[in-house]
């Protein structure tokens, strides 16, 4: 991985950096302002930290990834039982 040195000890990995720069800079002058803006909204709205964790974090191109979001906190055994009910209608 390649490292952009932003400051002494404030390093990011340069690949993404360059494509997140692609993508600000069509709507902001500059990395810095765009920088500026996320960090003024997260002043303003703390609980966009989640929200932008969640995508960060959100895997695409899998199977697995189609089901993020979409499985709740059941357990096994609830699960199981859902799908035999849900089978036997058919």
């Amino acid at each position: 991985m390649i490292i952009a040195k932003i400051r002494k000890n404030f390093l990011l990995d340069k690949e993404l950096i360059e494509k997140a720069q692609k993508i600000l800079l069509t709507k902001h002058n500059n990395l810095t302002e765009a920088i500026t803006i996320y960090l003024k909204a997260v002043v303003k709205e703390p609980e966009i930290l989640q929200y932008i964790e969640k995508r960060a974090n959100k895997r695409t191109g899998s199977f697995i990834g189609m089901l993020d979001s979409h499985i709740g906190t059941n357990d096994y055994k609830k699960l199981k039982k859902s799908q035999i009910k849900n089978s036997e209608k058919f």
